[in-house]
């Protein structure tokens, strides 16, 4: 009787172990990775990419200038299932607060290069007086966070990605990492 309650624990916990896998920590900081299912993990796209501004419309009659980060290639070789978007990051300190750290937003893709909107301000006057800054509209998803170890954290999309777009995951130093989602994009 005490051998075959043995094997049973013994199975049981060895379920347990299998089924509850802890997700592996980063080895490092400030690089978010993929998150899969079986606790490893993947890597996003660290494109090559650049800030730069455009201006739209004219100086001193209602014009803007527009600050982006422009990502070269029109979409990310990293594909994953919109439901399955989760990441983890080890970060730089472990007393920083991960909500006001990163976040998640949508890229446009424009023909051979990807643009993620940084910043937008009134332009300059031809009298040398600037106008006041207008809010970026930008398709920013919160993250909700979970503590895996000191400084290191697990996030998921507070709602669902949409399907067949562009992502980025955007660190301080407007540093992007991206992926795509898989699936069918909706019609504009």
């Amino acid at each position: 009787m005490k051998k075959t309650m043995l094997i049973l624990m013994a199975v049981v916990i060895s379920a347990g172990c299998v089924f509850a896998q802890e997700p592996q920590i980063p080895d490092f900081k400030n690089k978010p990775m993929l998150l899969k299912k079986d606790g490893s993990l993947g890597s996003l796209e660290k494109p090559t990419q650049e800030v730069k501004s455009k201006m739209k419309g004219m100086a001193g009659y209602g014009g803007s200038m527009t600050t982006f980060l422009n990502i070269l290639g029109g979409h990310s070789p990293i594909l994953i299932d919109p439901s399955e978007a989760q990441s983890i990051l080890k970060m730089g300190d472990a007393e920083v607060d991960p909500e006001g750290y990163l976040y998640i937003t949508k890229v446009i893709v424009a023909k051979d290069t990807r643009e993620l909107e940084l910043a937008q301000s009134a332009a300059i006057t031809p009298f040398g007086a600037g106008g006041k800054g207008k809010s970026v509209q930008r398709d920013d998803i919160k993250c909700e966070f979970t503590k895996v170890a000191p400084g290191v954290y697990k996030f998921v999309p507070s709602t669902p990605l949409t399907p067949g777009t562009e992502w980025g995951i955007v660190l301080p130093g407007n540093v992007a990492f991206c992926f795509g989602t898989t699936g069918k994009a909706p019609k504009k």
